[in-house]
């Protein structure tokens, strides 16, 4: 249903008041505090309408109300503007990425505490699935007889490595010429692909088998264990929040965490270029998290979406600040991913 104008100033003031102060809004403070043009009886009425219609509650007789889920959504979607980062910020953010020089594990991982100091908010990164990737190049590197490294570099920068056990000694000379025919083959090609060329490496090496077996199964590993990886900064930032004192409450979101890219593939229909995505409460009730709001976004390479990152906090959060900050570090997340893509 669609506010009147007036009702849905008074509603977004009462909101954006409730998340600076934490205290339930009145009616006199909403007179004193903004040029309404009407009484503090008619804004009473207005508040009392707005209650009638679920977009705001009254936690006690006696209090102001604060808003419930639905009228934080009419807040957040009354947002035109949501540039509140500061030049300072955005410098910060650029110089994050222009100066950074890491490895693509780190890069992820630093990017969840970049977004956690900038909101003083949990933050969310899933690393980019390896199977979105295409290969760049394979690494065999002999430890020992028995004992090899196998390393994948994806066109994206990221590095996936593992230390094998053989089950026969390897010679080095064999372990070049596997390596070689792998890369040959897989170059820019999607890791799914090297089960079509096994029996090629089979009568490249012929009695090796067994090694190659291994690589592929590696391989395989490899790409699942990547698949599930994701980076959590500034947990310690939810104990803050009056919202989540309870121990249970944060243990149970740590749960639904845990299972990663179940979490993804839930997010990831609403997901689309340059878009920055608003979960509120209840709407988050699949995830299991209604007592949360998600603010969350893509990023990309060549307009392939490789990742998410985010921000999780209390229905009560800086929706202007957290939608402001997730897009602008999504976007040069993306610039410094196509920067090494190139």
């Amino acid at each position: 249903m669609s506010l009147d104008p007036r009702r849905e100033f008074i509603l977004c003031a009462l909101v954006h008041e409730y998340i600076r102060t934490v205290e339930p809004i009145s009616s006199g403070y909403l007179v004193e505090n903004y040029q309404l043009g009407v009484s503090s009886a008619t804004v009473r009425n207005e508040l009392a309408t707005l209650e009638k219609l679920g977009y705001l509650k009254q936690p006690h007789t006696s209090a102001g109300r604060i808003p419930t889920d639905e009228g934080y959504r009419c807040y957040v979607n009354s947002l035109t503007d949501t540039e509140t980062l500061t030049l300072a910020e955005k410098r910060l953010i650029h110089r994050f990425y222009l100066e950074i020089n890491k490895e693509m594990e780190d890069l992820i991982r630093e990017t969840s505490s970049l977004l956690s100091r900038l909101t003083n908010y949990a933050a969310v990164v899933f690393a980019p699935a390896l199977k979105k990737s295409l290969l760049k190049h394979v690494d065999l590197i002999f430890l020992r007889s028995w004992t090899i490294l196998l390393a994948l570099i994806t066109d994206t920068g990221w590095v996936a490595k593992r230390v094998l056990e053989l089950e026969r000694p390897v010679r080095a000379g064999d372990l070049w010429l596997l390596e070689s025919a792998l890369n040959e083959r897989l170059a820019k090609s999607s890791p799914d692909c090297i089960h079509d060329i096994v029996e090629q490496l089979f009568q490249l090496l012929p009695g090796r088998e067994s090694l190659i077996r291994k690589v592929v199964i590696s391989i395989d590993d490899c790409l699942a264990e990547e698949n599930r990886r994701f980076y959590f900064g500034g947990a310690s930032l939810l104990l803050q929040q009056p919202e989540f004192r309870s121990l249970e409450k944060v243990q149970a979101l740590f749960q639904v965490f845990e299972q990663g890219y179940m979490l993804l593939r839930l997010l990831g229909g609403e997901l689309e270029p340059e878009r920055v995505v608003v979960k509120i409460g209840s709407e988050n009730e699949q995830l299991g998290m209604e007592d949360c709001s998600l603010v969350i976004a893509s990023y990309q390479v060549a307009d392939k979406s490789l990742g998410v990152l985010g921000l999780l906090g209390p229905t009560r959060m800086n929706y202007a600040k957290a939608i402001s900050t997730v897009g602008y570090v999504a976007q040069n997340l993306s610039e410094t991913l196509e920067s090494l893509h190139g």
